[in-house]
């Protein structure tokens, strides 16, 4: 690849970045019509944070007061107006404001102005770093090492107290959401560089900050437990959500190749039965046989070509560490 197409292909990954920031990083499900482009993808989590700034020191009786007050606070449009103009002289406050603002801006340049702009008002201000590593061009090996050291800073910053208070409830609280997403990105970061052990002990660790799961981190789990060779791992996360395996390409299509990988070749059989009746559009991604398209979709429909490649793209790095199952997938009727 010649120097101007390398340095194109890494703008566009860089550009790809931004777009997955703006769609939540992960497509989302989507069962009806295709959902439009949201202008402001980060204005439900700006309302929690500026609500959770007006109500930050204060004590209620009951909870028919922390309602009555959170229905003051948000009744009439004023909610951004009174938080800011509360907030006005906090320099983190108006830096994750800047943030937001660089995370659903509409190209490189003005995200990594207003990043910068967040950074030097609040160096501390994870989302701010997070987004400066994630698109300025650098080396993997340098990205990797700094967005390590992004999450590494925003865990003094949090404190050992503060895990031990919230583990199991992280994203319900709106300030670990930075947090959490520097992780996710450390994650993609670990599984781009090879380095899968590592990546599954993050992804792991955010299960344990948060079973909810709202990051939808499940998914590349399976995928990397199947890349080591750890089926049992992956069936544990199969099986607790069986109702998503008659529904979605990714697990339907991680059962088959769990079976496989188990050695149970004619439960695999059976598996890839279901697998195409699920989703029929994800064996052409998984053989090899079709490359998958260089943008992710930013929705997808269960069933659907875009539900395939998601499959796809879960599924990849078990395909690379596993290409016998890619030839055992093509010769199967």
């Amino acid at each position: 690849m010649s120097t101007k197409r390398r340095d194109l292909h890494r703008a566009r990954v860089r550009r790809d970045r931004i777009r997955r920031e703006k769609h939540g990083q992960h497509a989302h499900e989507s069962s009806g019509p295709p959902a439009p482009v949201v202008e402001h993808p980060f204005a439900a989590e700006r309302a929690l944070y500026e609500i959770q700034a007006l109500l930050d020191g204060q004590e209620f009786e009951s909870l028919d007061e922390a309602n009555a007050r959170l229905a003051d606070l948000t009744s009439g449009g004023r909610l951004s107006e009174r938080a800011n103009s509360w907030k006005q002289d906090d320099p983190k406050w108006r830096a994750q404001q800047l943030a937001y603002d660089a995370m659903e801006a509409g190209d490189l340049v003005e995200a990594l102005r207003l990043s910068n702009a967040a950074f030097k008002l609040d160096p501390d201000c994870t989302d701010a770093q997070r987004l400066m590593v994630s698109v300025m061009p650098m080396s993997l090996e340098n990205r990797l090492l700094l967005m390590r050291e992004v999450v590494e800073k925003a865990e003094r910053s949090l404190g050992e107290s503060f895990f031990a208070g919230r583990t199991g409830h992280f994203w319900s609280d709106v300030t670990t959401r930075p947090y959490m997403r520097a992780k996710q990105h450390l994650s993609e970061l670990l599984t781009q560089a090879g380095r899968l052990q590592e990546a599954i002990a993050v992804c792991e660790r955010m299960l344990e900050l948060n079973p909810g799961d709202n990051q939808a981190m499940r998914y590349p789990l399976i995928g990397l437990y199947l890349a080591v060779g750890r089926p049992e791992s992956a069936n544990r996360v199969l099986s607790r959500h069986p109702d998503q395996e008659r529904i979605l390409g990714t697990f339907a299509w991680a059962r088959v190749f769990e079976r496989w990988l188990s050695g149970k070749l004619d439960e695999a059989q059976a598996a890839l039965f279901r697998a195409r009746g699920v989703n029929p559009y994800a064996e052409r991604y998984l053989s090899g046989k079709r490359p998958l398209p260089e943008e992710p979709p930013a929705y997808f429909r269960p069933g659907e070509d875009t539900d395939a490649q998601v499959c796809a793209s879960n599924l990849a790095v078990a395909c690379k560490s596993h290409p016998e199952f890619r030839e055992w997938l093509r010769g199967q009727r």
